[in-house]
């Protein structure tokens, strides 16, 4: 039940994180995707399904702001979150090095995976943000590297102290 409360406190957060980066500028969120930050994380920490149901929740709530089809970003995070947690379990992602590639990878999947189905859906080109949109695999890749390191770091220091 913890797990559950903390998933959704952190799906809140990262909407009202989405929501900020919106008013700042209308480039931020294209450039980092929150939500998928928020689903990877709890897909590594709690593993595949709870991945793919939190992914898909998470994605749910990401279509709620986009005027396109609902569900399109809901698919493309629930299989995000199945991956993360799944590759996860089989390889070990602490190197920094190796953290950022499987974000990487990953982020750039999902992208893949939500163009092709906004393409087939629409049959009209995806919006490219100027291009911005392709540097949002590699921008949350960093983003996610960087909190993952912090997280460690804060958590073995937080045992030590127990």
């Amino acid at each position: 039940m913890r797990r559950i409360v903390e998933a959704g406190l952190a799906a809140v957060l990262a909407f009202a994180l989405y929501s900020l980066l919106m008013r700042i500028s209308i480039t931020l969120p294209i450039l980092l995707n929150v939500f998928s930050l928020t689903v990877v994380y709890f897909a590594v920490r709690e593993g595949e399904i709870f991945g793919a149901v939190f992914g898909m929740a998470c994605g749910m709530i990401q279509d709620a702001f986009s005027l396109g089809v609902f569900g399109v970003a809901g698919i493309a995070k629930t299989l995000t979150g199945y991956l993360a947690g799944a590759v996860s379990r089989r390889i070990d992602i602490t190197p920094l090095s190796r953290n950022l590639v499987f974000h990487s990878l990953l982020f750039s999947m999902e992208l893949l995976v939500w163009m092709l189905l906004y393409g087939l859906i629409f049959r009209q080109p995806v919006s490219m943000g100027r291009g911005l949109i392709f540097f949002q695999p590699f921008m949350t890749a960093l983003a996610a590297s960087a909190l993952f390191k912090f997280l460690v770091r804060w958590n073995t220091r937080r045992m030590g102290r127990s």
